[in-house]
């Protein structure tokens, strides 16, 4: 009997440990790396779609801040490192964030093929991981405008946005979303 009530307060501990989250400090800041409850709720979304006035202002503002010009009948699909309470990848050693991002840029490389797209890797200048992305040409430094106007929400440390050129939208907090962003664009 002593043994199975060991055995269950172990269970029970887990339990407990598992959907309290495990909270990691990182420069003296309180940081979520597990998908736990509270995780979850970090992750939110946002859709819809824009008239043509407000598609055409934000490509304009977008092609200004990412010094590019879209092809006309590509989607746009930004993805957007901050820094955040709620971060995965926070609990990676640097060599697996590395796989992680290259991995990233694999996948979105792969889908806009497939896809009619062009993507674009913004981050955040305080962002985790910050080191690496620097290293990266594929990675763009946030010079605050889509902090500030695009990606509003600070729970999160990922997400992406999507626009297609019929002014159909997506954007989503939350890292390792790669089947939203290919179920959006499969979607006609």
């Amino acid at each position: 009997m002593n043994k199975i009530l060991k055995k269950l307060t172990y269970l029970i501990f887990v339990i407990l440990l598992i959907s309290c989250g495990t909270n990691k400090d990182v420069n003296d800041t309180k940081v979520n790396t597990y998908p736990n409850s509270k995780y979850k709720k970090s992750r939110t979304a946002y859709s819809g779609t824009l008239n043509k006035t407000e598609y055409d202002e934000l490509i304009k503002k977008l092609e200004t801040e990412l010094k590019t010009t879209f092809p006309a009948n590509k989607s746009i699909l930004i993805n957007y490192n901050q820094k955040a309470p709620n971060c995965i990848n926070v609990r990676f050693s640097e060599k697996d964030n590395k796989q992680v991002t290259n991995n990233r840029i694999r996948i979105s490389s792969r889908m806009s093929s497939n896809y009619n797209a062009i993507d674009f890797f913004v981050y955040a200048k305080d962002s985790y991981n910050k080191e690496i992305y620097e290293q990266m040409n594929e990675f763009i430094i946030d010079s605050g405008f889509f902090y500030e106007n695009v990606f509003t929400e600070h729970q999160n440390c990922a997400g992406f946005l999507i626009i297609k050129p019929n002014g159909d939208f997506y954007k989503r907090y939350g890292e390792d979303y790669y089947s939203e962003v290919k179920a959006f664009l499969e979607k006609k």
